[in-house]
């Protein structure tokens, strides 16, 4: 299996941690030293799931992310399914994080300052937003944590 998709972390080094919440979860990832261990578990019913939906685009897959961005042109980027979409835009030089507060305050990527918050105008073939994401921009719907997600396929996105 090459994708983690639809399964649950059960220990972080050899702490049980299935129990947790997501926030705790994480936590213990970052306090662990390197090389980190993590165990999972495949949830059958995830996993009935997934196989009976599967990606409307493969990994690999060439697909565009188009950026709307006020004071610049709208563009395309070429992008493939599996990229990660803050580091697609950060290395096609789009300004994800405008402003003092933004450029000093960026998490680095870790899904903690949402900064990189982009709003999904258009899209085909992604999936629900994580539930993680609605907690962290509950007040912007059509939102998703450039970080946090692996491009899934075509896209029109716009960033303040």
């Amino acid at each position: 299996r090459d994708q983690l998709v639809g399964l649950k972390v059960t220990q972080v080094m050899d702490t049980d941690v299935s129990g947790m919440a997501f926030d705790d979860v994480m936590q213990c990832i970052i306090d662990a030293p390197s090389p980190v261990s993590i165990a999972f578990e495949i949830d059958d019913e995830v996993e009935e799931a997934t196989a009976e939906a599967d990606p409307a685009f493969e990994i690999g897959t060439a697909v565009q992310i188009k950026v709307i961005q006020e004071g610049n042109e709208d563009r395309a980027i070429d992008a493939q399914v599996g990229d990660n979409l803050r580091k697609l835009l950060l290395e096609n030089d789009v300004e994800l994080y405008r402003g003092l507060k933004k450029k000093l305050g960026n998490c680095g990527g870790g899904g903690q300052c949402t900064f990189c918050a982009v709003d999904f105008v258009e899209s085909e073939g992604w999936e629900e937003r994580s539930e993680y994401e609605d907690k962290k921009i509950s007040k912007y719907p059509t939102a998703r944590l450039a970080c946090m997600n692996n491009i899934q396929g075509p896209a029109t996105i716009r960033i303040e």
